[in-house]
């Protein structure tokens, strides 16, 4: 069973993609923080990252860049209500898979975790 971190600062969210994607099968922890993320992070592997782009004390792209040192071969989706240009090349930069904004449609985010389970070698 792919195991999937969701770090969103707004509870809400959190509780939201936790939901759906743990509706689809997958064992889902959640960290309400960059910060917390990296904490979660070390103690177990996870096939996929979603996280949320702007966060304190530690966001998104800071954390992306991150994992992508330590678990290169995890898959990250980033999530943003304040997508940018910018913002979008830099997460292709530092090796995202995929960059969502909010509010997104339900089957696109299955889809897009599905084939970053599927790069990342899990099971989906």
């Amino acid at each position: 069973m792919p195991r999937i971190l969701v770090v969103d600062d707004s509870p809400p969210c959190l509780m939201l993609l936790s939901k759906l994607l743990a509706g689809l099968g997958h064992e889902v922890a959640t960290a309400k923080n960059g910060k917390e993320a990296l904490e979660v992070l070390q103690a177990g592997p996870f096939d996929l990252l979603v996280s949320d782009l702007n966060m304190e004390p530690i966001n998104g792209m800071e954390l992306l860049r991150a994992v992508k040192v330590s678990c290169v071969k995890m898959e990250v989706i980033l999530v943003t209500a304040y997508a940018s240009l910018y913002s979008t090349d830099e997460a292709k930069k530092c090796g995202a898979f995929a960059y969502i904004t909010k509010p997104f449609k339900t089957a696109m985010l299955f889809e897009t975790v599905h084939r970053a389970l599927e790069r990342s070698g899990a099971t989906a």
